[in-house]
């Protein structure tokens, strides 16, 4: 019976904290506001060259990233994704199926951001950006970035049952790689695109 009483409290209170939540949907993406990351939280003293050239290099060595989406209450998702190499504007590709949460929460809200790191060797790369969906299957084809074999595994019916998501950087941030942070403040270094 305690368990029981106990249960339901439990329940009333989650219940009541549910209700207490922000519901509204977050603000669509603002490309002004993220045209514009917050310049008092960008630190470099390395050349924008050699931080771009070290996360380029974190990306190569392993390029399945955490790839975080804001769903409708505006809680962050995170899930692990295979991403292509970044292309010559830091753009970076994922695929996946047209069913998923990731597709419905960037059709809300396109601010997005990947992080790549190695625990092992301290380093690390967050882009933070927006994500574009592509889904019509000729531009897919066309496009896809991700070998046949790999495509093959995943998408077997390609380009059926598959939406290439573009992630555009706005701005990213280094560590590692020769690419130190701020001794100050820890944070990473930056460049905004």
């Amino acid at each position: 019976m305690i368990k029981y009483i106990l249960s339901l409290i439990v329940l009333l209170v989650l219940s009541l904290a549910a209700l207490s939540c922000n519901t509204d949907k977050p603000d669509q993406f603002d490309e002004n506001v993220a045209a514009n990351p917050p310049k008092e939280e960008l630190y470099s003293s390395a050349e924008r060259q050699d931080i771009i050239a070290a996360a380029r290099a974190i990306i190569k060595a392993d390029p399945v990233a955490a790839f975080v989406t804001v769903d409708p209450l505006g809680r962050p998702r995170v899930r692990s994704v295979n991403t292509s190499s970044p292309d010559s504007t830091m753009a970076i590709w994922v695929a996946t199926r047209p069913g998923t949460r990731k597709v419905d929460q960037i059709q809300e809200n396109a601010s997005v951001t990947l992080f790549y790191n190695n625990d092992s060797e301290g380093n690390y790369v967050s882009i933070m950006g927006q994500a574009v969906l592509h889904k019509d299957k000729e531009f897919i084809e066309a496009n896809n970035p991700f070998s046949v074999e790999w495509t093959d595994q995943f998408f077997p019916e390609f380009p059926e049952n598959m939406v290439l998501i573009e992630i555009k950087p706005v701005w990213m941030e280094v560590m590692g790689q020769g690419i130190s942070a701020s001794e100050e403040t820890w944070r990473p270094q930056a460049v905004t695109f």
